[in-house]
């Protein structure tokens, strides 16, 4: 049984208890419930057809905003070519248009209000649209619902800015516009009929509601001074009562479902009721309860399961579940709760694999949305580390031996990297390439980017103590300008540095003895407090003047190890 089918079952049961208890005492009383229940009907009724809504408009919501981000529509929106924009969001809205069905239409707007594009082929019908839409969308910096009357119907405008992300700046608003549709109207018990509609400012609209009952539905709330919130109403028409109920969905300008029927209905079934259920009052009684009190179990435990596993959830234990019990509302609820945990723990997944494939500062700004997709200009040092003679140590080793003893030296150097506040930008075989400044850069790149420098001297030094293949490595550093960004294809991207200074820091590393660091004039301008030997003039590939280059041996209280050096 489904959970309104349960719902309207328990509403049941509760009116003909109080109807048996009422009929006892007096018709007044009955009535009394009789009309509560509607009334719990009608909100039932609407909450069914706004958590609908909810559910498309969010959907809605997703691809509006998706769209105002997207390159594509920030450029044409930026060359301020209307045909151009209204084009590029035909494509893009395709489905999003065919989805909202005949009427549904797309309207962009700039920081005023002012239109600049509409939907070809459906302007005259959009422009309307568009001129209720300006004054609302001012000052606005966050995705809006909007429902408007226009031309005698109802509009659903889901009002997204259009954002550069680029340079963070708002260029103006994108409007996926809906006709809105009312629910068909429901036949209760009494065979009286529930009419769904929607009041916009003064008035209310709906589908099938006869224009006398709209009428006197607003002129009711009207005169009730209903600005917000959920309210009912009772009011007369043609001579015949009838009570509405309205839930606001959205305040500016306000917006309300509202649910009405009659209530003659229900006097018919009190006059009815007052004699048949005397009899019956006593037996209606202690089934009501004690169905009441299964519905309210069958009704309990998923939630008290969903609660137990959210608790769960909420303290890292991604793979709790909860039992699915039925086919119902609750059912499905269960199974989203348990794709929901499903989705938890696979991107929770991804993250971890996310920090052990790139560099954990670049795995975090990637995850924020910091990053410069197309590039851009930064001071940067890099630093190159490879081993010398890496072929004849590993000639007559195993491949396996050759892959642990890199995952080694990798992981001591890839530490000194890290309590350096450096970011590990690739391994290519024995070599590290270590970066100083991108993503993110201080003023102490270079002289951190020395100590690091002389710190992996230190460390394959000691680590080379009583090992039967010690590891020699030559290190080379270059600092100044690089292109700093996400490069690569569609498919795939790294973030990486490109640029001469770290060419040049690849030449200095192929150069460098083992256990040498030889630095460029970037870095050397660039610290304090180190000792360095100047070295002639070198030659490097790539390169049409000789290269000025230094070699480190000292900075600050960190010393060179010439006891470990190696000039082969």
């Amino acid at each position: 049984m489904t959970f309104a089918a349960k719902l309207s079952l328990a509403i049941t049961l509760v009116v003909v208890v109080a109807l048996s208890v009422a009929a006892a005492v007096g018709g007044p009383a009955a009535r009394a419930s009789y009309v509560m229940a509607l009334e719990n009907t009608l909100a039932a009724q609407v909450d069914g057809a706004m958590s609908a809504q909810r559910l498309r408009v969010d959907a809605v919501r997703d691809e509006v905003e998706r769209l105002a981000r997207s390159p594509r529509v920030v450029a044409a929106m930026s060359s301020t070519d209307g045909s151009v924009v209204a084009k590029t969001a035909e494509d893009e809205l395709r489905f999003a248009l065919q989805t909202g069905g005949g009427g549904s239409t797309f309207v962009f707007l700039d920081l005023d209000g002012g239109v600049v594009a509409l939907r070809r082929g459906a302007e005259d019908a959009t422009r309307p649209i568009a001129a209720a839409l300006g004054p609302l969308v001012r000052g606005r910096d966050a995705t809006a619902l909007l429902y408007l009357a226009v031309d005698g119907r109802v509009t659903e405008a889901v009002v997204a800015p259009v954002v550069d992300i680029g340079v963070d700046e708002q260029l103006g608003f994108l409007a996926l516009c809906v006709p809105f549709v009312a629910p068909k109207p429901l036949e209760l018990p009494d065979r009286s009929v529930l009419r769904v509609g929607l009041r916009v400012g003064d008035q209310v609209f709906g589908g099938e509601m006869p224009d006398a009952m709209r009428s006197a539905a607003a002129a009711a709330f009207n005169s009730g001074g209903i600005a917000g919130g959920s309210t009912d109403i009772a009011f007369v028409v043609a001579g015949e009562p009838m009570i509405a109920y309205a839930q606001t969905i959205a305040e500016r300008p306000l917006a309300q479902y509202v649910a009405v029927a009659s209530l003659a209905g229900t006097t018919r079934a009190v006059q009815s009721l007052m004699v048949r259920l005397l009899l019956a009052g006593a037996v209606a009684l202690g089934a009501g309860l004690a169905i009441a009190a299964w519905i309210a179990r069958s009704l309990s435990r998923p939630v008290a399961d969903m609660s137990s596993a959210a608790r769960a959830i909420e303290k890292g234990d991604y793979t709790v579940r909860v039992p699915v019990r039925d086919r119902g509302e609750l059912g499905q609820l269960a199974t989203r709760f348990n794709e929901m945990g499903a989705g938890l723990a696979l991107r929770d997944q991804y993250r971890r694999v996310l920090d052990v494939v790139t560099d954990p500062e670049v795995a975090e700004e990637l995850l924020a949305g910091k990053l410069d997709l197309g590039g851009s200009s930064k001071e940067v040092g890099v630093l190159f580390c490879d081993i010398r003679g890496f072929t004849p140590l590993t000639e007559h080793m195993d491949p396996p031996q050759v892959i642990t003893m890199l995952n080694e030296h990798m992981t001591l150097l890839t530490k000194v990297a890290y309590d350096h506040g450096g970011v590990v930008d690739k391994f290519v075989g024995d070599l590290i390439m270590v970066t100083f400044g991108a993503p993110k850069s201080a003023a102490d790149d270079a002289r951190r980017l020395a100590r690091c420098a002389l710190a992996m001297v230190h460390a394959r030094a000691k680590a080379n103590e009583g090992s039967t293949r010690p590891i020699r490595i030559g290190i080379g550093c270059a600092f100044g300008t690089v292109v700093a960004g996400c490069m690569g294809s569609t498919q795939r991207l790294d973030y990486t540095v490109l640029g001469a200074r770290v060419n040049l820091a690849a030449r200095l590393c192929s150069k460098a003895p083992a256990m040498s660091v030889y630095i460029d004039a970037g870095v050397m301008d660039r610290i304090e407090s180190a000792s360095v030997q100047e070295l002639p003039p070198l030659d490097a590939k790539g390169f049409s003047e000789p290269i000025r280059a230094f070699e480190l041996m000292a900075i600050g209280d960190l010393q060179a190890r010439p006891a470990a050096k190696d000039n082969t």
